[in-house]
């Protein structure tokens, strides 16, 4: 899978909402311009955080003390979430601009 550039995220990560597929239904993640971040799980629970580019994806660190590591590649199917540790993957299943499922409330 090739891995996306530095320039295609710096189209598809600041100030955007990703719908990903997780256990089959929609999680949204919310990244803000300003290094804040968002997120509404399947399971109803909602995180709040900061998050900052690195190489070929975003590093998050949420509120209540979880971590996020992941790259974003190019798949025959669009585009997937994998950790940096090869141990999870999610597709994405959509880009919306700004915070298009108010989750920064």
């Amino acid at each position: 899978m090739p891995l996306l550039t530095q320039e295609t995220l710096q189209l598809v990560l600041p100030d955007t909402t990703h719908i990903l597929e997780r256990n089959g239904q929609d999680a949204f993640v919310h990244l803000r311009r300003d290094g804040a971040c968002h997120m509404l799980l399947d399971t109803g629970e909602t995180r709040t955080g900061r998050w900052r580019m690195i190489d070929h994806g975003y590093a998050t660190e949420w509120d209540g003390g979880q971590k996020g590591d992941w790259t974003l590649a190019a798949t025959g199917e669009g585009i997937a979430y994998v950790s940096r540790d090869g141990k999870q993957s999610l597709k994405m299943r959509g880009i919306l601009f700004g915070d298009a499922k108010n989750l920064s409330r």
